[in-house]
């Protein structure tokens, strides 16, 4: 116990002296090193006895959690409780910290906004070496040789505290109910490289990275910062466990999305995707400049294309001369049809001609035969990626909402979004469209689908991450299961569902129903590197 003292006199800090890590070696050791030489630390000096240090309990803290007291629900000075993981508001007395401490017994919090550790109820703080590991998994941070060994071929595996190997990155993502699309979507934009770095630099330039600590980013708003220490969580190489929960983010998603996207619904991956770039950017660049602000979002995943389109010209029926029977429509007479029934511009017609950006590529699938015999209906039809990209080559010609359009891609992004439509609606009932597509996972060449002159590798993409779905054979969406599809610097390709992390043949990933896939441009992270360190500071949030 701590000695006698005046009623008004301040508890003096205790500190204890412990050898500082080596840089290098601290890069590279994992939760379980850590631990282990934190207990040695502890054991080996009776010095600390009086400062409960013995008593903290590594395997029971989880930080993933939306940081609130357990008994009041108040965000506002919460600790955690180093002995039982749980969270309190305060340390004072008549706290819940202060009465947890007296009633359980348990000594050590810490200061969840701070990091700094005391023991209560006798209010004093504690440094020592020995906290370290713990304060490091507040806060994450990585260093630039720590973002740079990432994608390395022989970036090293890690172990957690129950000596479970994992590799950084590839960590499942636990389902809370209905967040398995939306874990899709974090494990697939994590491992898009610049992204990815720009959130575990916390918004800094690499080039002027002097410190670790210092990130813009911690006064963005609460769903940037929330997005971005999910991501490092998902790369932390020294994790407590091999998993990590996204309530925190999730909670901050209900929340900003005002409950379009919950943990109690079944939600689109594609939907998700698309709100929460576009919220990411807006929140980065501010509400007045989302048209032309640039942010990480905008160099990574936008795009330009010309749009053609012409109102499609029906005979009303109340004409005086007769129709042609063969042309029920007068699309024929109007110039819109060839002989063939295909649909066509009239070019004595007026075109119009948007320039629109795009974060995402839409492609559909070629429709399914209405009449098939027993046998047909067991064979699922596949086609070429080609054949659904040619949408964008500005020759093919698609029809919708009375008006027929062609798309040309004028500027391909670093890094192209593909939704393949699989879920189509009408006023009776909801079809899934069960075609696979086979692609290639390296040198895909998107030359025939962009206009104007073109650079070696300008348009040659690898995939880099591949959404699938599945669900109860003859139903739509009934027991719907979302997998995400990644691979690491040495080629080596992980499934991942929830909690469950699998290695794949890649020679294997078009059997499933992919849904959104993301192509990485060759050397596009080597090229976005610049153009991202120059990004204006990120908005700050208004308090």
């Amino acid at each position: 116990m701590a000695p006698d003292r005046a009623p008004d006199e301040a508890p003096p800090a205790k500190r204890a002296r412990a050898d500082a890590p080596d840089a290098e070696a601290d890069d590279i050791q994992d939760a379980e090193y850590w631990s282990q030489r934190a207990q040695d630390a502890v054991r080996s000096a009776p010095v600390r006895r009086d400062m409960y240090l013995d008593t903290i309990d590594r395997r029971v803290l989880d930080f993933d959690f939306e940081k609130v007291c357990s008994v009041s629900l108040s965000n506002v000075h919460v600790y955690a409780c180093l002995v039982c993981g749980k969270y309190f508001q305060g340390r004072g007395k008549q706290t819940h910290a202060y009465f947890h401490a007296i009633d359980e017994s348990h000594h050590v919090f810490l200061n969840l906004d701070s990091g700094r550790v005391y023991v209560l109820p006798d209010n004093y703080e504690v440094e020592d070496a020995s906290l370290s590991d713990i304060q490091y998994q507040l806060r994450l941070p990585f260093s630039e040789q720590q973002i740079a060994r990432l994608d390395s071929p022989d970036a090293p595996v890690a172990r957690d505290l129950r000596a479970q190997v994992y590799v950084p990155g590839f960590v499942g993502l636990n389902n809370l109910g209905h967040s398995d699309a939306m874990n899709v979507v974090v494990q697939a934009l994590a491992h898009v490289p610049p992204l990815r770095d720009y959130f575990l630099r916390g918004g800094s330039p690499s080039t002027q990275r002097t410190d670790a600590a210092h990130e813009p980013l911690a006064h963005s708003t609460e769903l940037v910062r929330r997005f971005g220490m999910l991501v490092r969580r998902l790369w932390n190489p020294r994790a407590f466990k091999s998993q990590v929960s996204p309530h925190e983010f999730l909670q901050e998603v209900t929340q900003a999305s005002q409950g379009r996207f919950s943990l109690t619904d079944a939600v689109d991956p594609v939907d998700f995707l698309g709100w929460l770039l576009n919220r990411l950017h807006r929140d980065l660049v501010g509400a007045s400049r989302v048209r032309d602000g640039r942010s990480v979002v905008t160099e990574c995943f936008q795009g330009a294309l010309r749009l053609e389109s012409q109102k499609v010209i029906v005979r009303t029926g109340l004409e005086d001369d007769a129709p042609d029977k063969l042309d029920h429509d007068g699309r024929l007479a109007s110039g819109q049809q060839d002989e063939n029934g295909r649909a066509t511009f009239n070019i004595e017609k007026a075109i119009q001609v948007d320039q629109v950006p795009f974060l995402l590529l839409a492609v559909d699938l070629p429709p399914l035969p209405v009449f098939q015999d027993v046998v047909a209906e067991n064979i699922i039809p596949q086609v070429p990626i080609a054949q659904v990209l040619a949408k964008y080559d500005g020759i093919s010609i698609q029809e919708a909402q009375g008006r027929i359009r062609r798309h040309h891609l004028t500027r391909l992004p670093p890094y192209v979004i593909l939704h393949y439509r699989r879920f189509t609606r009408n006023q009776f009932v909801e079809e899934r469209n069960k075609t696979l597509v086979q692609f290639p996972t390296r040198g895909l060449d998107w030359q025939p689908y962009v206009e104007g002159p073109t650079v070696q590798n300008s348009h040659v993409y690898n995939l880099l991450a591949n959404i699938t779905h599945e669900a109860t054979a003859g139903t739509v969406r009934e027991n719907s299961v979302w997998r995400s599809q990644v691979h690491t610097g040495s080629d080596r390709w992980f499934q991942m569902q929830d909690l469950h992390v699998d290695q794949v043949n890649p020679q294997m990933l078009f059997l499933g129903e992919s849904y959104v896939q993301i192509w990485e441009r060759v050397g596009a992270a080597d090229t976005l590197r610049a153009r991202i360190d120059a990004l204006p500071p990120p908005r700050r949030r208004r308090t």
